[in-house]
């Protein structure tokens, strides 16, 4: 019986991830890309049927090796179980879910770009959401074996800072714009007496940043303390 390939657009693989329940612990992400076949080569399921058959009758692997397989337009082609870990890094692919993006990305060669590139960086979010992985959890073919892949014309930050523009928000992330009920009046009060902007109430505060505020409040003390000290002078001047 042929081995039949089901594709996700981004926004089903959200879902499918949000509703997936697996024994096995997933501790990192592999990035991988085709090298062949190219994007100019893609043809939908029967380029993942071609990597299947190469993987299962060649390399004699028990299924294809990646688990999910991002293409050119965007779609995410489901592969191997998510109970089985990949068969991607040698000596390294316990607790992996690997990508295996459709292209070759290597400097003159082609490009990871528009719906592929959205669709691998949201997924990839995704599942760091779901598992509850730092960004470190992200790991390029190439750190563990003498290869390019996935690609010389990626450059891994560049990739991680994509992932983080992609929109999803982390479970340990804390929203910067958000003002929480119990300083929602004393953020009020500190912006009207322009100690800050109005903007991220809940990001951290550089030194710059203290630096600007302690010295308005310094500013806005100076004249008390001198008025006080005035008060104080003819006070004393009036006991003697």
């Amino acid at each position: 019986m042929t081995r039949r390939f089901k594709p996700y657009t981004i926004e089903e693989f959200e879902s499918l991830i949000d509703k997936l329940s697996i024994k096995r612990k997933i501790n990192h992400i592999q990035i991988h890309h085709t090298w062949k076949p190219r994007k100019s080569d893609y043809k939908g399921e029967s380029t993942i049927l071609g990597m299947w058959r190469y993987h299962t009758e060649t390399k004699k692997w028990q299924d294809i090796a990646q688990h999910f397989s991002p293409a050119p337009d965007g779609l995410l082609w489901d592969g191997r179980s998510l109970e089985l870990d990949p068969a991607g890094i040698t000596n390294h692919n316990k607790g992996g879910i690997m990508f295996e993006m459709i292209g070759d990305f290597d400097i003159g060669q082609e490009q990871l770009e528009g719906k592929q590139l959205y669709a691998i960086t949201r997924a990839v979010a995704v599942l760091l959401k779901k598992f509850n992985l730092g960004y470190d959890a992200i790991v390029f073919h190439r750190e563990y074996a003498p290869k390019t892949c996935p690609g010389t014309g990626i450059n891994k930050e560049w990739f991680i800072e994509t992932v983080k523009r992609s929109g999803v928000k982390m479970s340990n992330e804390r929203d910067i714009n958000g003002v929480p009920d119990w300083a929602a009046k004393d953020w009020e009060e500190a912006v009207a007496n322009g100690y800050f902007d109005g903007t991220r109430p809940g990001d951290n505060v550089t030194r710059a940043e203290l630096a600007c505020v302690v010295n308005k409040i310094r500013r806005n003390f100076k004249p008390l303390i001198e008025q006080n000290k005035k008060n104080i002078d003819e006070l004393a001047t009036k006991i003697k």
